[in-house]
């Protein structure tokens, strides 16, 4: 099985680089051209030069990785001399994949990291084109999903895959989409989930047969077919089998492991009931035997394979001893037992008991006991490991602890059959996604007390500190008065100092406002607006209370969006509106200002919309350029 990821990886892998080739073709440089160039009297300079640079990385990727990553490293530098982005996360990129080739997957995994950086920084600055952007995270989920692939980080490589899909169906890449959906199903086959297997499966028969790629409809058919062989229905194993054999049989010298992996399928389907031909079973085997000798590359993939479909022929035909020679050969020709392993040790033991040697019947029964505890274990800790991966960076301490025992737990469960570990990592994944759900709703909810808090803590030290200063200044003003002949100045110091101290006890009310915890929202919203000329507040519904927490998220909304209309959109007019009831609470905030770009991060959008998410609402914002802003925020008060 693991043959076949490889395979895919490498077909992916091209797939994605053909992508970034529909916006820079690097298959035909001049390399020899482009170095004379380079060591000429006038060599380029500034942008030509880093060009020059990434077309020779390009140049020697296919023929030498040790030049190719040493024009790397020169374009990575000019990159950060000519602040490049775009060349920055190509070289970046380059630098993981050479790494990636020689089984540095720690180096690659880090170069990719990197890249993903940069490319953040490129969809953030608006510099670069939306498809540039686009281009580049495809190749880096696709890269990153490969990486983990490589590494059997199953759970892994499927999110990367799956972070690059919307981008291939954004721009109709549906080859790219056929081999991601292939891949996948082929993953989660190895975790022996095949409903999914088979639902991916279809999806890339469906893009292959839009886009034409008669490759991309074979290489799902062939997975098919054995889930449906492994699931008893036949007749879709035989449909299947033999729609992807149209494509092999007359393609065979272009994919030959392919092929005779397939004939090995085929072979299973005729020795099974209501399909069975003896005859037809045996030739596909002897035909993926020979072929088998004749290519000394396919030996070590595809070897155990074929004596498998060998032996079922002979242990068929009540051929037992030469069933028992190729079964033992078989096992023999992988010297890592895997879970395809046990299937050979089951058949060996049967054979054995034909044979009389129950001894030895039942070591191999106890060979299978023991590889399906190995393989329950090693895919249940494997599986959990790469959850923690994917959320480790945003786990609470007691979420990882509840994990802890949940995979205590699970352990003893594995111990039951492999079936029933499919169901448990089935179910860890669903929890997963929730947990994480969860704690993204609960670290939002905790940033809003946070912020609370830090307000009441800020207007309490204003109050007492400041106001206690400020208090202190203005009577030694009024004892300075008594003995200075200088009244007019001492007058307007205690002026100056009376503003500070209205204005601080303004600041003191927005930051906490004494009205929000007496009397309510309404009235909290009313007389902040009623403090700036230019708004005016209407209400409808009534002024009912509810929760402490949403009532000052609400009311901090409603502050951050009044200034940012009077501050950072230069309104001469603002309206609020406030309608509050049982069900729920909606702020409107308009104004007539200049427009806003809601990715200005001037403008506090994030932490806005921060705020609303946390409190299960919805936020709707209408902009135009000098037409002014509109937001609507929807707050539920009953929990659905």
């Amino acid at each position: 099985m693991k043959r076949k990821i490889i395979i895919l990886v490498v077909i992916l892998c091209t797939i994605y680089q053909g992508a970034k080739a529909q916006y820079s073709d690097h298959r035909n440089r001049k390399v020899d051209s482009l170095e004379v160039v380079l060591a000429s009297p006038n060599p380029p300079k500034g942008e030509p030069l880093l060009r020059a640079y990434l077309d020779l990385m390009w140049g020697y990727v296919n023929i030498n990785g040790t030049k190719a990553e040493e024009y790397a490293q020169k374009a990575l530098a000019m990159s950060y001399e000519l602040d490049g982005l775009n060349a920055r996360a190509d070289a970046l990129r380059m630098i993981g994949m050479l790494a990636y080739g020689r089984g540095d997957y720690e180096r690659s995994l880090d170069y990719y990291n990197r890249a993903l950086a940069v490319t953040d920084s490129m969809a953030a600055g608006h510099r670069y084109k939306e498809s540039d952007v686009d281009d580049n995270y495809s190749v880096l989920y696709g890269s990153l999903g490969n990486l983990y692939n490589i590494q059997d980080q199953n759970l892994l490589a499927i999110e990367y895959y799956q972070k690059a899909l919307p981008i291939f169906e954004k721009y109709g890449w549906l080859e790219s989409q056929s081999i991601l959906y292939h891949n996948v199903g082929e993953l989660y086959i190895t975790m022996g989930n095949r409903e999914e297997a088979e639902h991916n499966y279809l999806l890339a028969i469906e893009c292959g047969r839009k886009s034409g790629d008669s490759l991309m409809v074979a290489l799902p058919q062939r997975g098919l077919a054995k889930i449906y062989l492994d699931k008893g229905d036949y007749d879709k194993a035989l449909q299947t089998g033999m729609e992807s054999y149209a494509y092999y049989q007359p393609n065979q010298k272009d994919e030959p492991g392919d092929y005779t992996e397939l004939l090995s399928i085929l072979t299973q389907i005729h020795l099974m009931s209501g399909h069975k031909d003896l005859s037809k079973a045996e030739a596909y085997a002897e035909e993926a035997y020979h072929l088998l000798l004749n290519d000394e590359d396919m030996m070590g993939s595809f070897k155990s394979n074929v004596l498998s479909a060998m032996y079922l022929v002979a242990m068929e035909k009540g051929q037992w001893q030469r069933a028992y020679d190729l079964a033992r050969e078989s096992v023999e020709a992988d010297p890592n037992d895997t879970q395809d392993d046990i299937s050979d040790y089951e058949n060996l033991a049967r054979i054995c008991l034909q044979l009389g040697r129950k001894e030895e019947a039942g070591q191999y029964i106890n060979k299978v006991h023991d590889l399906m505890t190995e393989y329950a274990n090693t895919q249940y800790q494997s599986a959990l490991s790469q959850m923690q991966v994917i959320y480790e960076t945003e786990k609470k301490q007691q979420e990882i602890e509840d994990l802890q025992r949940e995979r205590t737990w699970m352990r003893w469960l594995t111990w039951l059959s492999v079936i029933a570990l499919a169901l448990a990592v089935a179910l860890l994944i669903a929890m997963a996604f929730w947990l994480r759900l969860k704690r993204r709703h609960a670290e939002a909810l905790a940033k809003i007390e946070g912020e609370t808090e830090e307000r009441v803590r800020i207007a309490r030290d204003l109050h007492d500190r400041m106001g206690a200063l400020l208090t202190g200044i203005k009577v030694n003003l009024s004892l300075f008065a008594r003995n200075t002949a200088d009244q007019s100045a001492c007058a307007n110091a205690q002026k100056l100092t009376d503003e500070a101290v209205h204005e601080m006890r303004d600041i003191v009310h927005h930051l906490m406002p004494e009205s929000l915890r007496r009397f309510g929202l309404r009235t909290a919203i009313e007389g902040f607006c009623q403090s700036i000329p230019m708004v005016h507040f209407t209400f409808e519904g009534e002024d009912l209370r509810f929760e402490r927490r949403k009532e000052e998220a609400v009311y901090y909304i409603t502050h951050e969006l009044v200034n940012n209309a009077v501050k950072n959109a230069g309104a001469s007019r603002v309206n609020v509106g406030l309608r509050l009831t049982a069900d729920d609470v909606r702020v409107e905030v308009t104004d007539n200002g200049k427009g806003i770009n809601p990715h200005d991060s001037g403008f506090g959008m994030e932490s806005i919309t921060a705020r609303v998410k946390a409190l299960g609402g919805r936020l709707q914002l209408n902009s135009k350029p000098d037409e002014g802003t509109a937001f609507e925020v929807d707050i539920p008060l009953i929990s659905g």
